[in-house]
């Protein structure tokens, strides 16, 4: 391995004492080999630190960093800031990647002369073993940075998610981009990372495993969970709008908002049903409907800090505890 890693791997870990294991021997048996992984450690309090040992006290290549518990942004974050490859990736504790993973992105990227490299996935389902490959996948291509962008931001064929892709390190660290501490933080990082790319190239073969496990974040919806979807839309049309080319992606976060403001309906319903707590169902759903015109508003002006107006509330809570509550960061 040289000096400075041609790809640094990025693994935040919080208790995945089940999980960690293969993930990090799919990263050691990869046919690339020139990489460097920072293995994260959210202040784990299961056996993963252990684990991840064995690798770090056979293989030089792994290094764990073991730091207080702040989340996976935080750790994502800490993880950019000693990478010293020329890319990097990131690649989730409970997940693993086929053993090509980085040898096919490292050639799409360099071959294509691309800022990102991007591939498709499967699902890996822990109960019955199935791994079932995502439902809409992009066709191989290069995509130039604009239409790249506008697929981020409707979220469907061009995914949000930090990991099934490989990036030029300096769009994160030459514009001082960082994952903030909220839910659904890819939402609000992956765009304005793609939004300085030159080209994305996108291969059509599966080589990342997204492991389903029960409580994941999509069935375990709660009220803060719920508004941070709505704050990560409003940070990447305030980005946009401070680079000065919100009339660009207007359209593209239009339709993201409309899709954002159906899937709400459901996920407050469903949080109200399952808690069986219907009261402020109707002021949840109302602050659905307000969030959602507030974000299509060509009137809004950017600002340095993006905050939403009105949050969600949680079943069992009053309005008042609620009102002018900050989201976490």
């Amino acid at each position: 391995m040289s000096s400075s890693p041609v790809i640094s791997i990025v693994v935040p870990v919080y208790n995945v004492e089940k999980y960690i294991k293969k993930c990090l021997l799919s990263i050691q048996n990869q046919t690339f080999t020139d990489f460097e992984v920072l293995v994260v450690d959210d202040e784990s309090s299961d056996h993963s630190p252990e684990i991840i040992r064995e690798f770090t006290d056979h293989d030089e290549r792994f290094t764990i960093y073991r730091k207080k518990n702040e989340g996976t942004s935080m750790a994502r974050n800490y993880g950019i800031s000693l990478a010293r490859g020329e890319y990097i990736t990131f690649i989730d504790s409970d997940d693993y990647i086929r053993e090509d993973f980085l040898e096919v992105l490292y050639h799409e990227c360099v071959d294509n002369d691309a800022d990102v490299a991007c591939c498709r996935f499967k699902y890996a389902y822990t109960k019955t073993g199935l791994n079932m490959p995502m439902i809409f996948s992009p066709k191989k291509q290069i995509m130039s940075g604009r239409k790249a962008m506008i697929m981020t931001i409707h979220d469907t064929l061009m995914k949000n998610y930090a990991w099934n892709k490989l990036y030029k390190r300096s769009l994160f660290t030459g514009r001082d981009i960082h994952y903030p501490t909220m839910y659904f933080e890819d939402i609000a990082t992956t765009g304005r990372v793609i939004f300085h790319a030159n080209k994305v190239a996108v291969t059509d073969q599966y080589l990342y495993y997204y492991v389903q496990r029960d409580g994941s974040l999509m069935t375990t919806m709660s009220a803060q969970r719920i508004s941070d979807y709505a704050r990560s839309v409003l940070i990447i049309k305030n980005y946009v709008m401070s680079n000065g080319q919100y009339q660009d992606y207007k359209k593209a976060i239009h339709y993201f908002v409309r899709r954002m403001h159906l899937v709400n309906i459901y996920s407050v319903a469903r949080m109200h049903i399952l808690t069986r707590d219907l009261k402020n169902m109707k002021h949840n759903l109302d602050i659905n409907r307000d969030l959602s015109l507030f974000l299509m508003d060509d009137n809004y002006q950017y600002v340095e800090e993006p905050e939403i107006p009105v949050y969600f509330i949680q079943p069992g809570k009053s309005k008042e505890k609620v009102k002018g509550r900050k989201s976490k960061r």
